[in-house]
């Protein structure tokens, strides 16, 4: 089982600090002692909305997570990568576009 500990927050929440667990095929959310919920890692599509964020729906509400170990938790949840945005800090497009042009 991995964990991954961070702050998750959402539209009606504040920012809440939880464990993501994943094991077994299942996506955990877990507050201290406190199970939050459990859904299958094939309901979810995770995105890397910037290097320390990321987004992702349950049952249709919009929750944004900020892990401690941000490269872990992409590799542990398979997170999709937006590579169309060139602006900001992340910048991952214009890289992958300046490397291949040499």
């Amino acid at each position: 089982m991995a964990y991954y500990p961070g702050r998750l927050k959402a539209l009606k929440l504040e920012p809440t600090a939880v464990t993501i667990e994943i094991a077994e095929g299942r996506f955990r959310v877990v507050a201290g002692k406190r199970h939050l919920g459990s859904w299958p890692m094939e309901s979810l599509v995770v995105n890397r909305t910037s290097v320390y964020r990321f987004a992702f729906e349950i049952e249709g509400d919009s929750f944004e997570f900020f892990p401690e170990d941000p490269s872990a938790f992409s590799h542990g949840v398979g997170a999709i990568v937006d590579l169309t945005e060139t602006k900001g800090r992340y910048g991952l497009k214009a890289r992958i576009q300046n490397a291949s042009s040499v």
